[in-house]
């Protein structure tokens, strides 16, 4: 274990605990649960490693900081989801209007969505990519 990292791992194995915690509350399977903690502790491993973020040792609970590159490229994903998003959207709802439906499909507006999402993964990765 890192010793800068220390509390930054100590904190983030007392939210997977508290996850768990949280799960056995609702009453999720125990598969479910180990699953999902499995999950996070690699999630929370994998981040100071990713190269995605400035880690700064004198902030103990909270290292990770993300700098300027980071940020453009997370806005720039974020633009290219959002129009993603907007451009069919506005489209089915044109088309439903023009057809005099009242509402759109929710199974067309859950794989607009999906593909917006799928955009922003895409766009996040590649501009990463990118030097």
């Amino acid at each position: 274990m890192n010793g800068n990292l220390r509390w930054y791992y100590v904190t983030r194995g007392l939210m997977v605990l508290a996850w768990v915690g949280l799960m056995a509350l609702l009453g999720t399977p125990r598969e479910i649960m180990l699953v999902g903690a499995v999950l996070m502790a690699a999630f929370y491993l994998w981040l100071p490693r990713s190269g995605r973020y400035v880690i700064r040792t004198d902030r103990p609970l909270s290292p990770l900081l993300r700098d300027e590159r980071e940020h453009a490229i997370s806005s720039r994903a974020a633009t290219y989801a959002f129009v993603a998003m907007l451009v069919p959207l506005a489209a089915a709802v044109l088309v439903a209007s023009l057809r005099g439906q009242d509402a759109v499909s929710t199974d067309l507006i859950s794989s607009i969505i999906a593909v917006s999402m799928t955009v922003w993964f895409v766009a996040s990765f590649w501009l990463r990519r990118k030097t």
